[in-house]
């Protein structure tokens, strides 16, 4: 991208030529300097020292244009209003609309509006041949969000697996995973544990190995997810499921499980939106920082099974604070929150709002 600024350049003259060659600088419409471009300790700036100076014809400015013979409609516009998501005046905007044969042009500003007053100006200033639709992208808030999905109304002290895996990347439908650790516990006491890695038949990418530190090596002599996943499920079993940001772990698992034919219908509990439930004073959600601030020791992060062993002992917290609160099933966890659901902590998703008619009021 080509983008414009401005760097002081130098040249030392001979002061015999330097008048002649300022006129000559003053009469041209631009010059073009070659030069080193080095920090100047007298201005204390970077600053091009200039060993040649060329003359230069003026530049052409290329506007682009629509050539379309269908002109769109843009529905979708944001301003220099939009806080961190638009720079351009909005007058710039619907002008060059105008120049680009445009009919009608859509101000969507992000949760605000105060760009309406000068578009309507625009308009009316410069003849009325397009129009505005006035919008918004409004940020919708859900009227609560669940921490347990799938409830069968299973009792609070119920048997519970504490899950984790590592993958590839982010998304089933083109990572893979790594590594599976799960810890089933009941009444505070751990029973069961199941942890082994994942061959993913595809190279780590370098940007995940430093956050998990599975490097292709460890995983290449693994079984692949065809053998290990049947091996998982039975580990589960029906119990409640338990993750971190749960959707995560369980769309994977589900989208492999699905690939061979298999079913995972267990109910399982998003620690990550109960924790914003249950803390809504921390800052951040993530499980190292929640684990933190209950005093909790963090040895080793982004490993399957350490992060479930620090999940254990934050969820037998959650579990305490629930029951504090009066919670016997798990029909009554999301129900003890409703009342005090902080709406800045929850998840907004956009929708972009149109003006269907002007009424005066």
């Amino acid at each position: 991208m080509i983008g414009s600024c401005t760097i002081t350049c130098k040249a030392f003259l001979d002061p015999d030529a330097k008048d002649k060659v300022m006129e000559r600088i003053n009469l041209v419409p631009r010059v073009t300097v070659s030069g080193n471009a080095q920090f100047d300790p007298f201005s204390k700036e970077v600053t091009i020292m200039a060993n040649i100076v060329i003359e230069a014809d003026a530049k052409v400015e290329n506007i682009r244009m629509d050539k379309s013979e269908q002109k769109r409609v843009e529905l979708h516009m944001h301003t220099q209003m939009s806080q961190m998501d638009g720079v351009s005046d909005v007058g710039d905007l619907i002008n060059r609309a105008r120049k680009w044969g445009m009919k009608s042009i859509a101000v969507t500003d992000h949760g605000v509006v105060q760009a309406f007053p000068k578009a309507n100006h625009v308009v009316e200033d410069n003849g009325e041949d397009i129009k505005v639709i006035y919008g918004v992208e409004a940020y919708l808030v859900p009227d609560g969000q669940t921490s347990v999905y799938g409830s069968k109304n299973q009792e609070l002290d119920t048997e519970y697996c504490v899950l984790d895996i590592e993958t590839t990347g982010l998304s089933y439908r083109t990572e893979k995973i790594t590594e599976f650790g799960a810890i089933k516990i009941k009444n505070g006491e751990i029973i069961d544990t199941f942890e082994c890695f994942v061959n993913p038949e595809k190279p780590i990418p370098y940007e995940v190995i430093k956050v998990t530190h599975i490097t292709d090596d460890m995983v290449r002599d693994a079984e692949t997810i065809e053998q290990v996943l049947p091996k998982f499920l039975e580990f589960i079993g029906d119990d409640v499921l338990v993750a971190h940001n749960a959707n995560f772990d369980i769309g994977f698992i589900r989208h492999f499980a699905e690939l061979q034919g298999r079913k995972l219908e267990n109910t399982y509990i998003d620690t990550l939106s109960l924790a914003r439930e249950m803390f809504p004073d921390y800052k951040k959600h993530k499980l190292g920082i929640i684990a933190d601030n209950l005093g909790i020791r963090v040895d080793v992060a982004h490993r399957a099974l350490d992060d479930v062993k620090t999940l254990v002992k934050v969820f037998e917290v959650m579990l305490k604070n629930l029951k504090d609160k009066g919670a016997k099933t798990l029909n009554d966890i999301d129900n003890i929150y409703k009342e005090e659901i902080n709406l800045k902590h929850l998840p907004t998703y956009h929708a972009v709002i149109l003006t269907k008619d002007y009424v005066r009021t």
